[in-house]
């Protein structure tokens, strides 16, 4: 049997055998569903790894493995600690899938931490280590580049409404698309992308991301606004088969940060900007809204408070009455001892 249970672990466990090669791990869900949904996926990737020579496929955790296997030992200790920490934020991920993007969002996630600029920029490190040990294995062409603190940019950057509007009036009909719901749900690129037909309900308007296919690995469910419904029925109508919500000429989309996105950047003139900005534009849009930063939280995913707090900035008016507060009882009249 594929999918099985054991004793001292609360979640199923998988035992597949693809081209000869046995594989055995837990699928981290108590969801009988959902870890069957998880063999399916891991069954094709190993397919596309063994037989297909898609070395790409190779999960992030595989790749790290590799890499501390060819530094000294005595050193593995140390930097093990490191990687499971990105073991904690991207285990399943296939290494091809870690790109420009998806390296800022991890160092941003390290600044929201609260770690210091020394020990983001080792953690950054490791990463790069890990990546280029990749490309030297074959797994990738190339690396994508790993900058350190020096290179970060501290405030989140995000559009106006007008820059958006200029944005969205620049780029192709399936990205105009993918960009406005990216800002309507506040959904990061592969989670928004790895969205199928049988999670979402229009009629209720709501969404389900199971927690493998986002960055926390937590179930994320999403209301639905209006907007939100709106573009979910266009993509249907410009892509009526398949099970993949977000689809290009018939074949799912496996990137947005594209070079027709980075065009339209440019003839609109609102760059510099990355596909993961749309993601700080919902923040950004949801406080200047009056939206509470715990609601922001919830609504985007969050793991922390502190996670949300940087864009409290962005609408001082929640404030107003509390500063009212002060002022009034700096004005009061002094009492004297009782």
């Amino acid at each position: 049997m594929s999918i099985y249970r054991r004793k001292e672990s609360p979640h199923w466990w998988i035992n597949i055998s693809v081209a000869g090669r046995k594989t055995r791990r837990s699928t981290g869900t108590i969801d009988r569903k959902q870890a069957q949904e998880f063999e399916i996926r891991e069954r094709e990737r190993l397919w596309r790894v063994h037989k297909l020579g898609d070395r790409g496929s190779i999960r992030w955790t595989e790749a790290a493995a590799q890499w501390l296997e060819s530094i000294p030992e005595k050193s593995r200790y140390k930097e093990n600690s490191i990687i499971m920490w990105f073991d904690d934020q991207i285990s399943d991920e296939p290494i091809r899938s870690i790109d420009r993007d998806a390296v800022a969002e991890l160092r941003e996630t390290l600044i929201e931490e609260g770690k210091r600029p020394a020990r983001v920029d080792r953690y950054m490190a490791n990463l790069r280590a890990v990546l280029r040990k990749a490309v030297e294995l074959g797994h990738l062409d190339a690396a994508p580049p790993v900058p350190m603190m020096s290179h970060v940019v501290g405030e989140p950057n995000w559009l106006t409404q007008d820059q958006f509007r200029a944005l969205c009036a620049e780029l192709p009909t399936h990205l105009r698309l993918a960009a406005q719901f990216a800002v309507y749900t506040g959904l990061r690129m592969r989670s928004m992308l790895s969205l199928t037909w049988d999670r979402i309900d229009l009629r209720r308007g709501r969404l389900w991301v199971p927690g493998d296919q986002m960055k926390g690995a937590r179930a994320h469910g999403l209301p639905l606004s209006k907007d939100a419904k709106k573009i979910l029925r266009q993509l249907k109508t410009l892509s009526p088969a398949g099970d993949r919500v977000f689809q290009y000429d018939g074949h799912p989309i496996d990137d947005c940060n594209t070079r027709a996105f980075q065009k339209a950047v440019v003839r609109s003139k609102v760059g510099p900007l990355r596909w993961h900005d749309l993601r700080h534009t919902f923040a950004a849009w949801a406080v200047q809204s009056g939206v509470p930063l715990y609601e922001l939280m919830q609504l985007g995913g969050w793991r922390t408070y502190s996670m949300v707090i940087r864009y409290a900035h962005l609408a001082p008016d929640h404030l107003a009455k509390s500063a009212e507060k002060i002022a009034r009882f700096g004005h009061s009249k002094k009492r004297g001892p009782t």
